[in-house]
């Protein structure tokens, strides 16, 4: 029996879904928050399915610029 690590797959409807919030223009994080996905689910699909969506702002990084 293999272990359930994380949420199923994306279905068939999820990926329409996807299609549909992609042709609004909302970003990758926006979406990830609407489908309940990380945002590297998100854009792992997206590629998958050869979709061109929004660039996130703030891509979850943590980076912070040193100041002097």
């Amino acid at each position: 029996m293999t272990p359930v690590v994380g949420s199923p797959p994306l279905m068939t409807e999820e990926d329409e879904r996807l299609r549909k919030l992609a042709l609004t223009g909302i970003s990758v994080a926006a979406m990830a928050r609407q489908m309940h996905r990380s945002m590297a689910a998100v854009r792992n699909r997206d590629a998958r399915l050869k979709i061109v969506v929004a660039k996130s702002r703030n891509q979850g990084l943590g980076l912070k610029a040193k100041g002097r």
